[in-house]
C-alpha cells in the first residue's frame, strides 16, 4: 500500500450547514489510534509541503485540509488491511489523493479551504472512487471530547478544524471569542481525558524557513500533543462564533520546533509557543453511516457561519 501525509485553515462565508450529533450516545473520554499502522503496512505519513503536492508553494502551504482528510482515509484503508476488510480499491495514501482533494475542496492560495469545501471535496472524491463497504464523511460542529473519543474508539479518520488566537489576544475575551485570521486542519490520533491531552498528525510539519522571516510547509508531517480544557463562549464574538461549549487547545511543551510556532508578530495566524484555538468542527470519514435526519439537528454555527471559516495556515513576515 502507497501512501504519504500533511494540514492548514482560513475565513469565508458560510456555504453550508454543519450538522451535529447532539443525539449521538457516547460516554467514552479516553481513545486513541495508531497512525503507524500506515507505514506499517507499507504506506506512508502525507505532509502538505512535500513536493507531491500540485500548486505553488502558497497552495501547498494552504493544503492542510486535503493533506488531513488524505491521512484520514489512509487510516481507514491501514485499519481495514489489519482486519481484512480494506473497503478501497483505490489507494487514498498517495498525494494524487492529496492532489484530488485539493481540486475537489476548492484550496486557494490565498483562501485556503472552507469548512464546508472541505466536507464536500471529500464527498466528491469518495463518490469518485467507490469503496466496499461504503466510506461516509461528515462534521460535527463544536465536537465534545467524549465524541471526539467515540469516533476514534469506531476506528473512523478524524480530522479536527482549529480556529487561533494569538499569544497576545487571548482565546476568550468576556466571554467572545477573538480569533486571528487563521486555523488549522490536522488528523486526530488521540484523546486522554485523564491527563488533559490531544493527540494530533500535523500535515505542517515543523516548517522550513521561507527566507523573508516567514515560513514554508515541511515536506513531512509532525505528531504532537496539545492540551485542552472546555470553555464556554457566551457572545459571538470578532467572527460570530456561535455561543457554546467549545474544546480550547493549546500546544504542549515540548513546543514544536521553529517554523511550526515561530514567534512571529502579533497578528499572525500561529503567534509564538503557547498559541490556542478552539476546535469548531471535526470531520469524520467512517464505515458507519451517519445518523437519520431526524436524529441530527442544524448546528448554530450554520447560521452563525462558521463553516466559512476556511482552514489555512497564513504566515505573515
Amino acid at each position: 500500500m502507497p501512501a504519504s501525509r500533511k494540514k492548514h485553515l482560513v475565513t469565508l462565508p458560510l456555504l453550508t450547514g454543519l450538522l451535529s450529533y447532539s443525539a449521538y450516545s457516547v460516554c467514552a473520554q479516553s481513545a486513541s489510534e495508531n497512525y503507524n499502522m500506515i507505514t506499517g503496512y507499507g504506506g506512508q505519513l502525507l505532509a502538505q509541503g512535500n513536493a507531491g503536492v500540485n500548486g505553488s508553494q502558497a497552495l501547498m502551504n494552504n493544503s492542510c485540509a486535503p493533506t488531513a482528510v488524505a491521512n484520514g482515509l489512509s487510516y481507514l484503508q491501514a485499519y481495514g488491511y489489519s482486519t481484512d476488510n480494506n473497503p478501497f480499491s483505490t489507494n487514498p495514501n498517495s498525494y494524487a489523493t492529496v492532489n484530488a482533494l485539493q481540486t475537489a475542496m476548492g484550496t486557494d492560495p490565498v483562501y485556503a479551504t472552507s469548512g464546508a469545501g472541505a466536507l464536500s471535496g471529500t464527498q466528491t472524491w469518495l463518490a469518485d472512487h467507490p469503496t466496499t463497504p461504503t466510506v461516509y464523511a461528515s462534521q460535527n460542529a463544536a465536537p465534545s471530547l467524549s465524541v471526539l473519543a467515540n469516533f476514534l474508539n469506531r476506528n473512523d479518520g478524524v480530522q479536527l478544524g482549529i480556529l487561533w488566537s494569538t499569544v497576545a489576544n487571548p482565546i476568550v475575551n468576556n466571554g467572545s471569542f477573538t480569533p486571528m485570521n487563521g486555523g488549522h486542519f490536522v488528523s486526530l490520533d488521540s484523546v486522554d481525558g485523564t491527563d488533559g491531552t490531544i493527540g494530533i498528525l500535523d500535515p505542517w510539519g515543523t516548517g522550513t524557513s521561507n527566507g523573508a522571516g516567514g515560513y514554508n510547509a515541511a515536506t513531512t508531517p509532525t505528531q504532537d500533543t496539545l492540551d485542552f480544557s472546555v470553555v464556554n463562549i457566551a457572545a459571538g464574538g470578532v467572527n460570530s462564533l456561535a455561543a457554546g461549549t467549545y474544546l480550547k487547545v493549546t500546544y504542549a511543551t515540548p513546543i514544536p520546533p521553529y517554523g511550526d510556532f515561530p514567534s512571529l508578530p502579533s497578528g499572525t495566524a500561529y503567534a509564538g509557543a503557547g498559541g490556542t484555538g478552539l476546535i469548531v468542527l471535526d470531520q469524520v470519514e467512517s464505515l458507519v453511516p451517519t445518523p437519520e435526519p431526524s436524529s441530527l439537528i442544524m448546528s448554530a454555527l450554520a447560521t452563525a457561519g462558521i463553516g466559512g471559516f476556511a482552514f489555512l495556515r497564513r504566515r505573515k513576515a
